[in-house]
């Protein structure tokens, strides 16, 4: 059984998006270890890059599920997707090039990933919930 960093005032109650955000919960705690254990950033930078690529798939199937199931997507959500995602690959350049603090980058990811399910994906849930169909699960 792996060990679960989502925290569970989070959980919103729609299994697929749950698990979604335990991954990216999960993936937070990985990038930090990765760069606090090694001197070799190469690790940590794929699994930082990975992290990023999963945030922004997590974005469109929130998007995509929204559109499917007939729920409203908000538009301070989606800004909100747009800023982390501009955000994110930012980061991901500059460490890439050598110019980020990345242990203080992984504290703000996660106070940031936190904050916006509170915001905006507990709300986003229980719309889904309240919705016509079955939620998908998707492959990864």
């Amino acid at each position: 059984m792996r060990a679960i960093h989502m925290p569970s005032e989070l959980v919103s109650g729609v299994a697929e998006m749950d698990r979604q955000h335990d991954q990216l919960f999960n993936q937070i705690v990985q990038v930090k270890c990765a760069f606090l254990e090694v001197e070799d950033d190469h690790d940590g930078l794929a699994l930082l890059s990975r992290f990023a690529e999963d945030l922004i798939a997590h974005f469109a199937w929130e998007e995509e599920i929204a559109r499917i199931q007939g729920v409203l997507f908000e538009e301070g959500h989606i800004k909100a997707h747009r800023q982390m995602t501009a955000f994110i690959r930012l980061k991901v350049a500059e460490v890439s090039r050598g110019v980020c603090n990345i242990p203080a980058l992984m504290v703000f990811m996660e106070r940031c990933f936190e904050t916006h399910v509170v915001q905006y994906d507990l709300k986003f849930g229980h719309d889904l919930r309240a919705g016509p169909g079955e939620i998908p699960c998707t492959n990864s």
